[in-house]
């Protein structure tokens, strides 16, 4: 009893098999047998627009970043502005600790009186030895040494002067102004803390220009530089607004090469209005930079140019240009099986089409396949114009709008999907148009 079941199990595997193999070989007969009878997947020439842009990305900033530094030591006693503070050229940010510079200046000051009394006398000295020298009382020794003592007070005189005045700039460097009108976005010192002034002045605030107008820094790949101008309308989105789209302008493409991790990317300005505050320095943009619009061209599906038809379909041959000699396929000329297509003109596909018709030599010729009324195909070559990555612009009038083009070839899972979507759907009760039975 086992045994017979055990039968029955393998009868039907191999019997499943067989069928599924039958409709395999049938499938594969319906496409591609020696009449050349093919179901292809199509689609119709249009018009519509085709917005052809070049992707970057980018970090937002403001126009103008201005870090504030102290030139001098000394610890903070006094905070005049916050994170988010508007602050106005001139306005006072911070004060520091002048106890010391303070006390250098009553140094300097009383440095200099001495300086100036020592002026006098060595004036009142060389006085009194010109006198006795015009009388030949003295020696020239003697008025010799009375004119360089009286000139090397007045040298000392103006040493004290300007140490003076290099302590009174100290003293006006403890208190910190802003350098321009803009918003803080940074603080980085707080009350009691102590700077050192040293080689390089430590950072205290940062300020932001006006962030109404705010730019980004967008890095574009050596390969879609050549595209990018100054004046193309920029679209970006930013990870804070998602479902927001802002837009902005090229105002700069900078010729310096930034090489990241041997990817060379150019630099290109963006400029933004950000009058509602919502873009904030440091964020991301996704942007696309509108390199090309056609508001009404004539397009085909890009799948239509990866198309390429299978062994044994019917395909006509290229048009021949006016003045091409008799048998000159010229860069679209394939490999053929004359006889098997019928008529002048066709033939089988043999799946080895020459090298130019499809080579990247020329990217604006390219070369479709127009499905025709019987069934089978007519390799057209055309002109392209932008694209989009979905869309590609045909230029010229080698094809019109409505004719088909094939995209690909229908299989029986598609054939049933069609159908099933037509029966169920009330607004489709016969097969979507492009498939051919």
């Amino acid at each position: 009893m086992q045994t017979k079941k055990s039968g029955k199990w393998i009868f039907g595997v191999l019997a499943l098999a067989a069928a599924a193999g039958g409709g395999w070989w049938w499938f594969q007969g319906r496409a591609a047998n020696g009449n050349g009878a093919v179901d292809y997947k199509t689609a119709a020439l249009e018009r519509g627009e085709i917005v052809q842009t070049v992707t970057a990305n980018g970090e937002l900033g403001a126009v103008q970043t201005v870090t504030v530094g102290s030139e001098v030591s000394g610890k903070i006693v006094e905070l005049f502005a916050d994170y988010n503070s508007a602050v106005t050229n001139g306005q006072v940010l911070a004060r520091l600790d002048a106890s010391s510079y303070e006390r250098q200046l009553e140094q300097a000051e009383a440095e200099l009186e001495s300086a100036k009394a020592s002026l006098k006398l060595a004036e009142a000295n060389f006085g009194r030895a010109k006198e006795l020298k015009s009388l030949e009382l003295v020696s020239q020794a003697d008025y010799d040494q009375a004119e360089a003592t009286l000139a090397q007070a007045r040298a000392s005189l103006q040493v004290r002067e300007a140490s003076l005045s290099k302590v009174q700039v100290d003293l006006e460097k403890t208190t910190i102004f802003s350098p321009m009108d803009g918003v803080v976005i940074s603080r980085a010192v707080d009350v009691g803390q102590t700077v050192a002034a040293s080689l390089n002045a430590p950072t205290l605030f940062t300020i932001a220009q006006d962030l109404r107008q705010m730019r980004i820094e967008a890095q574009i790949s050596e390969a879609d530089v050549g595209g990018v101008e100054e004046g193309q309308a920029v679209n970006f989105t930013v990870d804070a607004y998602p479902a927001r789209t802002f837009t902005g302008l090229v105002s700069q493409v900078r010729f310096e090469p930034v090489t990241n991790q041997g990817v060379v990317n150019y630099i290109a300005i963006v400029d933004v209005d950000n009058g509602d505050l919502k873009l904030r320095p440091g964020m991301t943009a996704n942007a696309s930079v509108v390199t090309a619009r056609r508001g009404n061209a004539l397009r085909l599906p890009n799948a239509a140019l990866r198309f390429r038809p299978p062994e044994g379909a019917v395909v006509a041959q290229a048009a021949r240009p006016e003045g091409r000699p008799e048998g000159d396929r010229g860069e679209h000329s394939g490999s053929w099986r004359h006889g098997e297509g019928g008529g002048e003109g066709r033939g089988a596909w043999t799946g080895r089409e020459s090298r130019e018709a499809h080579s990247a030599g020329d990217a604006s010729r390219k070369t479709v396949y127009v499905v025709e009324e019987k069934g089978g195909l007519r390799m057209q070559p055309i002109e392209l114009g932008i694209s989009d990555g979905t869309w590609t612009e045909v230029v010229g009038p080698s094809l019109k709008e409505g004719e088909l083009v094939a995209t690909g070839i229908q299989t029986a899972a598609d054939k049933e999907k069609a159908l099933n979507s037509g029966a169920n759907s009330p607004f489709m009760p016969h097969p979507p148009r492009g498939m051919r039975h």
